[in-house]
């Protein structure tokens, strides 16, 4: 299924993830709402499929800009049929190395940020009967050490898409979670055989093109470790 007449918005689209992204929706035929921090940056993405990438540059832990995002789709397009929360980062370290900023920094963008686009999202996705598509992590299903604050924060992602989807199921609105591994992107450091963004990217496609009565709820998405 294309997306065709569709309007998105991604955040932390500038780059990695959110960028393979961003192309991948626009490929598909769907009109795509490129946010991050750094317009500059935006702009870049914007320029590979300039009748399709708009870039707006928003910061997810600050409410009046989530606003302002959300409504330059409505104003400019006059609809909002997928969100796509990507915008994330992790500090790495044993809880009592972890500072108090390190903790706040990722329950705001990771979580807050999550929470304040699909607030202000949700009246426009049911009206499209839409779709929301949290990207997560595999920290978001098992703890690591190091990763205390990481993990809370996605563990808490996921509680807050499981809490979606039962609001959301009776207007139509599907909510789905994807919990990758490690990606080859500027997020810490990787594994030779860890997956490309594109791949990932791919599968968000896959989530948001499935056929209209299909809810992928929960998907998590692992490189193959190659053989000792």
């Amino acid at each position: 299924m294309e997306l065709n007449g569709k309007v998105a918005i991604v955040t932390g689209a500038s780059k990695g993830l959110g960028e393979a992204i961003t192309k991948r929706l626009a490929l598909g035929g769907a009109t795509v709402i490129a946010s991050a921090r750094s317009q500059a940056k935006l702009e870049a993405v914007a320029e590979t499929h300039p009748e399709r990438i708009h870039p707006f540059a928003c910061d997810v832990t600050n409410s009046q800009q989530v606003q302002d995002l959300v409504q330059f789709a409505i104003q400019r397009f006059g609809r909002l049929d997928v969100l796509i929360n990507n915008a994330g980062l992790g500090h790495f370290a044993p809880v009592d190395e972890l500072t108090e900023s390190q903790w706040d920094e990722m329950m705001n963008v990771n979580l807050k940020g999550a929470f304040l686009t699909c607030k202000y999202a949700i009246p426009h996705l049911k009206a499209t009967e839409g779709h929301i598509v949290n990207i997560s992590s595999v920290a978001g299903t098992e703890a690591f050490a190091r990763g205390g604050g990481y993990c809370a924060s996605k563990f808490g992602l996921m509680a807050l898409t499981d809490a979606l989807t039962q609001e959301l199921k009776p207007h139509h609105v599907k909510v789905s979670a994807l919990c990758p591994g490690s990606i080859k992107t500027e997020f810490g450091r990787q594994k030779d055989y860890a997956m490309e963004a594109e791949q990932v990217a791919e599968a968000v496609w896959t989530i948001v093109s499935a056929p209209k009565g299909v809810i992928y709820n929960t998907i998590i998405m692992r490189p193959l470790v190659p053989a000792k």
